[in-house]
């Protein structure tokens, strides 16, 4: 008689993103995960724009509508934090409406445009104001095209990278770890 191995459930993890950029980045995090060999099942969306409670509110709409989404173990939002500033001053709290949607929020410090331009050697410690970070990096990736193609990032980056970005990127860290794309012991914390 044949023994037949189990083959372990998948861990279904959402993340809800502002646009294409931030889709983008979802799937070359979701690249990084089957690299690594972690059993995830990763549903990225994008909300389409709008500001950061737009998306979340978007976000946990759309998995209100769609009854297969509501098991889904991990739910993530990515929000751009110069953005959720403005929102707080507006009185429009994403935080507060993430938690209600049971979400956890990643922020983006200041934007995805910074956290990418941290992936890069030596850009590890450097923060930007929003408004100039396209332009800083477009400095160390000239090819940079808003938004990038997922297969763009995947070649430009590594999970090495990320790991290296971490160290001086809290949220950052904490999203590498809520997926479970976490430095072999003794490297790079």
């Amino acid at each position: 008689m044949r023994r037949r191995h189990a083959i372990e459930p998948r861990r279904a993890v959402f993340i809800g993103c502002e646009g294409e950029s931030e889709q983008a980045f979802a799937r070359f995090l979701g690249n990084c995960c089957e690299a690594e060999g972690l059993h995830l099942h990763m549903h990225v969306k994008s909300m389409q724009g709008g500001d950061s409670l737009s998306v979340v509110e978007a976000a946990g709409r759309y998995l209100a509508r769609h009854p297969g989404k509501r098991d889904i173990g991990v739910r993530l939002v990515l929000l751009d934090q110069d953005r959720m500033k403005d929102d707080r001053r507006a009185g429009r709290d994403a935080e507060r409406a993430a938690s209600n949607h049971g979400f956890k929020v990643i922020v983006q410090n200041p934007n995805l445009e910074g956290v990418l331009l941290r992936l890069h050697a030596g850009h590890e410690q450097r923060r930007v104001a929003a408004r100039g970070a396209l332009a800083e990096l477009r400095r160390v990736w000239p090819e940079y095209r808003k938004p990038p193609s997922a297969d763009s990032l995947i070649e430009r980056f590594a999970l090495f990278d990320l790991w290296r970005a971490a160290r001086h990127d809290d949220q950052l860290r904490r999203l590498l770890d809520v997926l479970g794309l976490r430095p072999p012991r003794g490297e790079i914390r």
